[in-house]
């Protein structure tokens, strides 16, 4: 695996070095399961896009590259300024908000369309409740999270 993540974040460097714009890449967090590449400088903003969109391509592309050769299961996820971050914060706010308020109405909620890291996120900041589920339906990429009160 350590040759897998060192060739994500040999990537990541060439492309930051390709693009002409004030960046550069580094592993932010190295895991056994998986490994977060953040992109650093004045222009790591401009890898964001709408809603994560440029980074998750950029991180597709990397992936279907390197990890998707059959070389073994890794997580790989790419961050810009800390973004991620942020909107991690954000999501296990917004899902811990939404399932009291499941829990003390008894109504579910629906959230919006999100992409499947996202969908995990919100999923793992609600396991632990016993007042609640959580369970994911659509196809993607309309794919959406239900959270309804616990049966």
């Amino acid at each position: 695996m350590e040759d897998i993540k060192a060739q994500v974040l040999t990537f990541a460097q060439e492309f930051a070095a390709t693009t002409g714009l004030d960046l550069s890449a580094q592993v932010d967090r190295d895991e056994p399961e998986g490994v977060l590449i953040g992109f650093h400088g004045d222009d790591a903003r401009f890898l964001i896009g709408r809603g994560g969109q440029v980074l998750d391509a950029l991180q597709l592309v990397a992936i279907n590259a390197i990890v998707g050769q059959g070389r073994g299961r890794l997580r790989v996820t790419f961050d810009a300024d800390g973004y991620r971050l942020r909107r991690e914060k954000m999501l296990t706010d917004m899902a811990n908000e939404l399932a009291d308020q499941v829990a003390s109405t008894g109504q579910e909620a629906v959230l919006d369309p999100l992409p499947p890291l996202e969908r995990r996120i919100v999923h793992q900041a609600l396991t632990g409740r016993t007042d609640i589920q959580t369970y994911s339906e659509g196809e993607e990429p309309d794919r959406y999270i239900v959270i309804a009160p616990q049966q």
